[in-house]
């Protein structure tokens, strides 16, 4: 709920920035131009008390009625014609300023898009390194304290913006920069995927992970609706309040109400270290030291000088073991990456006696590699389409709607994707047993459908009826993560299979955003929605490589089995 309040505020911030930073470059308005040429031209026709007869003779107009006349005509003519001439530079002026904002609006959305996702590429690799070492509730509190960190620092803009600078982006860019290096919310769909997977049966998970995602759009939803009331009855700086407190609840709540089993990092290796061979080491020279201090009787000074050369001895071991665990410490992204690549792209193997269960591996590593590169190509499409809709609705060309309208059509949005997933899917698991590919490609054809409506047709309610058709879209992530999952057999390929889509995505983020702005901005002079089109072109390859996969898929089912 605080993740779409943040993202969509900031965006819809920055859209209404950047319309005010074109308008006030404006030195008049359209209302001022407009007053300013009817001004103009009555100014000129009042001044004009007679006309010119010829070159000696001034003649007043109220002397004849066929003057009078002719010149009433005329001057209703030349009003007329300067008024469709003011009407058409007003409208072409309007046009201009509209493409002014919708392009420079696009480019804004597209670096703060950049600026959020870059950083946190990084940082969810490394919470894929810790996340078996460290309890997964820590790792979902950082992003939090990266969010209550980005909302001061927007207060900040805000306060300032009072004082000094109205149109001020700086501080909404930086404020995403640190969001991202804290990881965004991408770590806590991290790890809840992780807990969910290691605590799942796989014929359970398709309806576990639908009910997860069924929850985040919940909160998408909620989020969304309540940002159209804060727009609607206060303002930006409510919403950014409201999210930071909301952010200190979930710290208060993954601290004292989330229990898990894992033991943390510092828990681990202090108890590692106290089992370790140098302590025992330690213990049993100092008894033996003892017992032969009593036995020979030694001199009390003897002793402490080899008690103290047998504890610096075992300090040192236990000084070179600490740094042989920073070392490999520092060492494991590397083993990670090799991990990861050995797990993307493993040898063939090629053994006579095996060679059904070898084909079988072999054809399983290339349906995972298939089907992450299916999430890399919907993420792309997912994440332009949330910039390019905010820009197209907004377009008041268009559709002439507001920013509450805005929010309401993605409230609708969320909470039908909410109701697919928490319940009709377990009803369509349950009670028909229709399979994961055969829901994917039905959310395939539904969302097509819906883009091809939203490019076609200009009204509010086949658009918002749209959305009730494109709904089943959510089956598409629900079903193709539920696929790897149950691919995948032991747990480290799990958690490396899930740090790889956690990266897939936030590499898609910026190329679909970069890619769809620059489209969207190439054709909005010529056709504004020929981007949902191009959308439902990028989406026709995944709907054939999940029709070849299903049968693919059954296959290796009856082969395993």
């Amino acid at each position: 709920m605080s993740e779409s309040l943040l993202q969509y505020g900031n965006r819809i911030h920055i859209y209404t920035n950047v319309c005010q930073f074109i308008i006030n470059q404006l030195n008049i308005t359209f209302d001022q131009l407009c007053q300013f040429h009817y001004n103009h031209n009555n100014h000129n026709n009042n001044n004009q008390q007679y006309e010119l007869v010829n070159t000696d003779l001034f003649v007043d107009k109220n002397t004849s009625n066929i003057i009078n006349n002719h010149y009433n005509i005329s001057n209703k003519i030349q009003i007329q014609n300067r008024m469709n001439y003011i009407r058409f530079i007003q409208s072409n002026l309007y046009t201009t300023i509209q493409m002014n904002i919708q392009k420079l609006s696009g480019w804004y959305l597209l670096i703060y898009r950049l600026l959020t996702n870059i950083p946190s590429i990084l940082i969810c690799f490394i919470y894929g390194l810790l996340l078996n070492k460290i309890k997964q509730n820590y790792i979902m509190i950082i992003p939090c304290i990266g969010c209550i960190l980005t909302c001061i620092l927007l207060i900040i803009n805000l306060l300032l913006n009072f004082k000094f600078n109205k149109n001020s982006i700086i501080f909404i860019l930086i404020s995403g920069i640190i969001y991202g290096l804290f990881g965004k919310s991408n770590a806590i769909n991290l790890c809840v995927y992780s807990y969910i997977t290691e605590n799942s049966q796989k014929n359970k998970r398709t309806n576990i992970i639908g009910r997860l995602l069924g929850i985040n759009f919940f909160g998408l939803a909620i989020g969304t609706l309540l940002l159209g009331i804060f727009y609607r009855f206060l303002s930006y700086f409510e919403i950014i309040i409201f999210v930071m407190i909301g952010n200190l609840l979930i710290i208060i709540i993954l601290l004292f109400l989330i229990k898990n089993s894992k033991k943390s990092l510092f828990n681990s290796s202090s108890s590692s270290s106290s089992s370790s061979p140098s302590t025992t080491t330690t213990t049993q020279s100092v008894e033996v030291m003892m017992n032969q201090s009593d036995e020979s009787h030694v001199e009390q000074r003897d002793f402490n000088d080899n008690l103290t050369a047998i504890t610096n001895s075992c300090t040192y071991k236990e000084h070179k073991t600490f740094c042989q665990n920073i070392i490999s410490y520092l060492l494991k992204p590397l083993l990670i990456l090799k991990s990861s690549y050995q797990f993307l792209f493993p040898k063939r193997t090629n053994n006579n006696n095996n060679n059904n269960n070898n084909n079988n591996n072999n054809n399983k590593h290339i349906y995972i590699l298939i089907l992450f590169s299916t999430i890399l190509l919907k993420q792309i499409t997912k994440s332009g389409e949330q910039d390019v809709t905010l820009l197209y609705l907004m377009n008041q060309s268009n559709l002439l709607w507001n920013t509450e309208l805005y929010t309401y059509y993605i409230t609708c949005y969320y909470s039908l994707m909410f109701i697919q997933l928490i319940i009709l899917l377990p009803i369509i698991e349950n009670k028909f047993l229709i399979r994961d590919t055969t829901l994917i490609i039905i959310g395939l054809f539904t969302e097509m459908i819906r883009l091809l409506i939203l490019s076609l047709l200009h009204y509010k309610i086949l658009i918002f009826l749209s959305v009730i058709i494109g709904s089943p879209a959510c089956y598409i992530t629900t079903c193709t993560k539920s696929l790897i999952s149950k691919l995948v057999i032991y747990n480290h390929e799990l958690n490396i299979s899930l740090t790889i889509i956690s990266i897939i995505e936030i590499i898609a983020n910026f190329i679909g955003g970069f890619l769809f702005i620059f489209i969207y901005n190439k054709t909005l002079l010529y056709y504004s929605s020929f981007i949902f089109i191009f959308d439902v072109i990028l989406n026709i390859p995944v709907l054939i490589i999940f029709i070849w996969l299903r049968y693919k898929l059954i296959e290796y089912e009856l082969n395993t089995n």
